[in-house]
């Protein structure tokens, strides 16, 4: 792709004037692209950002361009050569729609017959045929007839039918005489990411001035692995999607978006990968818990380091200009500390740590959890306790007592720490209820001698304690208060170079988020000693996973010889601490630790076993200490409109767990499926209902009586299915057996691969009656659906804000809605026991 190109490509947000190009290091990156597989050094290649916000969309819009001219220039004559084989009086179907006789034709023209004009004596007679002479411009598809239809379109159909007539702007912009006609097109460009990132991406940008949709049509995989064809620029939710769709279908090149889209689906990127297909994987610091991974799946690599950038200032409503902001703040980041003593916390916390991990000892580990949950509690306390507040720690103290007395004839040597911490604890509340903690004092300071933009607490309940307490000073600059983890739903509302005050550890995982988000220009993090050995920790770990993606290509995406560390690689971001390397310290990992707090809250959802029925499925926390499991087929209720009351008539959207992020509101259902079926039932026709059911409950009855025929062996039943050539995946396949409100599968191919395997020919010979009774049964539910979202927003309407989030609202007809906020998405999936799926749970250990 030529520099020259690139420069006449400008990207303009929607109701906005001005174009705006490329950032310089999108530019690089496409050039750098370009090189790598012109040299032929490995069919993947890695590029490595600070932040990639769209930056896979930008770079896979700006490679289908270049593809598609050179698909023209190498296939051009493929627009006529398509057609060469239609012989002249065969009838053909023009655009899906007019039936005509094919006459004679080249690449400019095609001559069409057409039906006749009647004769106005004669209304039943008609002339010999009309002829029609169309430029292959103006057809988009053009087939032989179905043998249903043999009698020719008058003329009238036949041009209503046709592709409109314009100078077409693609041409235009690629040098190119395609007319829109894009049958020369063999292999297009593919993006695997989340819809909704390319939605929010691509959907409103115009290029050149014109809409993005005026140049080509970005289609979209679905989840059977089927999409238009002929379209440059394909979207997949999920690697799952393109494995399918490169069964039969060539692709040119794969973006993913983000190494996660692999890591989920591992089986799936290597039935992929062994096709050869040059792919492109963009990472960014967000994912760096996975760096030590991805060399497994041969990558190359390039980093796009401090160096590597030319700091645009961000433009008011540029396509560009939350990414320019980001990369603006990496380029000039500073992290600094306030540490804060305190000897009876820091004892605390060693005392804690010193407790012995012992799997067999469930109650032990249930203290461990609760003992640091109040430390951490206790820590992050920046303002005067209340009364209420003191009695909440004393109680929470008090309940640790109460379990260390009835747990303490099989603690064992435990019991004595326990002891100790429980009065350290103890000590530590009596002396919040006589004096602010020092971290108060600190802070109070701070804020007095610096404006920061921003204070961030640990926790949403900190956070409303604190806001209350900041309203009532006397500062000069008030600033803003919120949880550690809502920094991602933030993005857009967070201003140019804002500085930031972390009050507390708020976890691995958010802080993580928050370094990389490079939402802040600075962050002073307020720290007691323990937090910092914390935070020493994860940089160490941080420090080794950058280590693990070092360049192994140059900006011309040549292979360097050697990996040669270079004074500007990310590791460098980690550098700044004074001697974290070596710390006698060295051995502890915080990562390790709260994952074993957190394999103890959540271990008794995990399946356990052969012969534990489990569902494939990903845990969303919410903000009131609810969870759920969900499956990858489950549907949430979003009413993130209704709460922030965007428009008059709030649009409530289905969305599954790929398409949901942290910050959405959820209105929640208690027994969902069923309110559906019964809606169902009420609202049909019981004759209409019973022959639905009974093709809908055939394949299903037919597939689990063949599951417990090989003795409720999964793998063997996955295995038969692969030899009638069933290619869903494996959780696809067990959503079939588990999930009672599953209607049918999507593609008829699955429904002839079990009817063979159970060798039904009840099925086989009526799989158009069993498809229509999956139609008709999915149109009455999303009706019952809608019916649904209709009686919950008359519900909230007018009283719905963000008051009501936490909340349970009765709705007549429906039960109790739980109106959540969604706090985190776990990123992996786990087996879990199938009686705690798609289930509202409450946390045991707060």
């Amino acid at each position: 792709m030529s520099q020259e190109f690139i420069h006449k490509l400008l990207y303009t947000c929607e109701n906005q004037s001005d174009g705006h190009a490329l950032p310089t290091f999108l530019k690089n990156s496409l050039r750098l692209i370009e090189e790598f597989f012109a040299h032929a050094a490995s069919n993947k290649l890695c590029l490595v950002f600070p932040a990639k916000d769209y930056v896979a969309q930008w770079l896979s819009l700006n490679l289908s361009l270049d593809h598609l001219q050179s698909e023209f220039r190498e296939n051009r004559q493929d627009i006529f050569e398509a057609y060469k084989v239609y012989k002249p009086g065969q009838k053909l179907l023009l655009n899906n729609k007019a039936v005509v006789e094919w006459v004679k034709g080249d690449e400019v023209e095609i001559v069409f017959k057409t039906k006749g004009t009647e004769s106005k004596n004669a209304p039943w007679q008609d002339t010999n045929g009309d002829y029609v002479s169309l430029k292959t411009s103006r057809i988009d598809n053009l087939k032989p007839a179905p043998a249903s239809r043999k009698v020719l379109s008058p003329r009238k159909a036949v041009y209503e039918n046709l592709l409109p007539k314009s100078n077409d702007p693609v041409d235009d912009l690629l040098g190119i005489s395609s007319k829109g006609n894009f049958v020369f097109l063999k292999k297009p460009v593919c993006l695997v990411s989340r819809i909704k990132s390319a939605d929010e991406s691509l959907g409103k940008i115009y290029l050149n001035k014109q809409p993005l949709a005026d140049f080509f049509r970005i289609e979209k995989i679905s989840d059977t692995g089927i999409s238009i064809p002929n379209a440059p620029l394909l979207i997949a939710g999920n690697l799952s999607y393109l494995t399918m769709y490169t069964i039969v279908n060539p692709i040119s090149k794969i973006i993913i978006d983000g190494f996660s889209a692999i890591q989920e689906r591992r089986t799936d990127f290597s039935d992929v990968d062994a096709k050869g297909i040059p792919t492109i994987l963009i990472t960014d610091l967000s994912e760096i818990e996975s760096f030590e991974h991805i060399s497994d799946f041969g990558f190359e690599f390039y980093n796009f380091t401090k160096d590597q950038f030319v700091v645009e200032k961000p433009i008011d409503h540029s396509p560009f200009q939350l990414l320019n902001r980001k990369v603006k703040n990496y380029t000039s980041f500073l992290l600094s500390k306030e540490l804060c003593s305190n000897d009876d916390l820091d004892a605390l916390i060693h005392k804690i740590h010193s407790i012995e991990k012992d799997e067999s000892n469930n109650d032990l580990n249930i203290l461990k959890i609760r003992l640091i949950q109040l430390a951490n509690k206790i820590s992050a306390v920046v303002h005067p306790l209340t009364k209420d507040e003191l009695a909440e720690l004393t109680a929470r103290l008090n309940e640790i007592e109460i379990l260390t007395a009835q747990s303490n004839s099989w603690l064992g040597d435990a019991g004595l720490a326990i002891g100790e911490s429980t009065a350290l604890l103890r000590l530590l509340i009596d002396k919040l209820a006589l004096a602010p903690s020092e971290k108060y004092i600190r802070m109070l300071s701070m804020l007095q001698e610096k404006r920061y933009d921003y204070i961030i607490c640990p926790t949403e309940i900190e956070v409303a304690a604190l806001k209350n307490f900041i309203s009532k000073q006397p500062l000069a600059y008030k600033p803003k208060v919120i949880a550690a983890g809502k920094i991602a739903s933030m993005a857009n509302t967070i201003g140019e170079s804002s500085s930031a005050l972390l009050t507390g550890w708020p976890k691995s995982s958010n802080t993580i988020r928050l370094l990389t988000s490079f939402l802040f220009s600075e962050i002073t993090f307020l720290f007691y000693h323990f937090e910092n050995r914390y935070f020493n920790s994860l940089q160490r770990r941080n420090q080794k996973q950058c280590n693990c993606i070092k360049a192994t290509v140059n900006s011309n995406g040549v292979r360097l010889e050697e990996k040669t560390p270079k004074d500007n690689e990310f590791s460098l971001l980690y550098k700044n601490d004074e001697n974290i390397m070596s710390t006698h310290e060295a051995d502890f990992d915080i990562l390790r630790f709260e994952l074993e707090l957190d394999s103890v809250q959540y271990s008794k959802y995990i399946a356990k076993g052969v012969r534990t029925e489990s569902e494939r499925a990903k845990r969303i926390d919410f903000e009131n200490e609810c969870f759920f499991y969900t499956t990858e087929s489950h549907k949430f209720l979003v009413i993130n409109e209704l709460i922030e009351k965007r428009r008059k008539r709030p649009v409530f959207h289905t969305k599954r767990v790929d398409a949901i992020i942290s910050g959405d509101v959820i209105a929640l259902i208690s027994a969902y499926r069923e309110i559906l079926a019964r809606l169902v039932e009420q609202n049909t026709r019981p004759e209409d209902l019973d022959s639905v059911n009974k093709w809908i409950q055939l394949w299903k009855t037919l597939l689990k009586e063949y599951y417990a025929s090989v003795g409720n062996d999964f793998k063997k039943l996955v295995e038969k299915l692969r030899t009638f050539h069933c290619t869903k995946h494996e959780a696809t396949i067990k959503n079939w057996l588990l999930d009672e409100s599953r209607i049918g599968p999507d593609d008829d191919s699955d429904l002839i691969s079990i009817a063979m395997l159970t060798g039904s020919d009840l099925l086989h010979d009526n799989i158009d009656k069993v498809r229509d009774a999956v139609r008709r049964m999915t149109g009455w539910r999303m009706r019952m659906s809608d019916i649904i979202s209709n009686k919950i927003r008359e519900k909230l309407y007018g009283l719905a804000d963000h008051s009501i989030i936490g909340t349970k609202i009765q709705v007549e007809e429906l039960g109790v809605v739980n109106i959540l906020k969604v706090a985190e998405i776990q990123s992996n999936w786990q087996l879990i026991d199938s009686r705690f799926v798609n289930k509202l749970l409450q946390k045991e250990l707060i």
